[in-house]
């Protein structure tokens, strides 16, 4: 398995390569199996086509950026790096974004952001008496709120900088997780 994941990381490395130069409708299958090594064969075990490679790629990366953050004193700079990540390879996020569908990227931030959520509201809790229910609530709340600034920005064009931007959406955040938490844990 550690050659399959070999493979698909060398690929990935050759797409990301190419859109520096190219736009995603131009990157062929031939061209990223030239560049690594392998062959049209090994190609097509792992992906559809090129745009299924962007998707996995854009996928990995987002989901690594988000994960490697999950903690209340560290989301926002995650949060930040994505954004940031996002913005300098701009075209090649915007082919796989139009490539996966509005729909299909929101689920998708939504998974991770939720995730991310997870781990902070297990963080905050602490010795609160939250019920399942509850927590999912507050989870819900800050993964959309999360997502829709993102969806924002992504809707336009990337304009605000990540390093305006983050630090006045987490100015807002603050505190706010184990405020809900709190009244939750009040009511019950």
């Amino acid at each position: 398995m550690s050659g399959d994941r070999g493979a698909k990381e060398l690929l990935a490395e050759a797409l990301k390569d190419q859109l520096q130069v190219m736009a995603l409708s131009k990157v062929t299958v031939t061209g990223l199996t030239k560049q690594v090594g392998l062959t049209r064969q090994a190609f097509y075990y792992h992906f559809v086509d090129v745009y299924d490679l962007a998707v996995w790629v854009f996928e990995t990366e987002v989901a690594d950026h988000i994960m490697s953050h999950a903690s209340y004193d560290r989301w926002a700079e995650g949060y930040q790096q994505l954004l940031t990540y996002m913005r300098e390879h701009r075209t090649g996020v915007y082919a796989v974004i139009h490539s996966l569908g509005h729909h299909e990227l929101e689920r998708f931030l939504y998974g991770q952001f939720h995730q991310m959520m997870e781990a902070i509201v297990a963080e905050l809790r602490g010795d609160l008496t939250v019920s399942a229910a509850d927590q999912e609530r507050v989870i819900r709340h800050f993964a959309l709120v999360v997502l829709g600034y993102c969806m924002y920005w992504l809707a336009s064009d990337m304009e605000a900088d990540p390093s305006e931007l983050v630090p006045e959406i987490e100015f807002l955040l603050q505190g706010q997780v184990r405020h809900a938490l709190e009244t939750y844990a009040a009511r019950a």
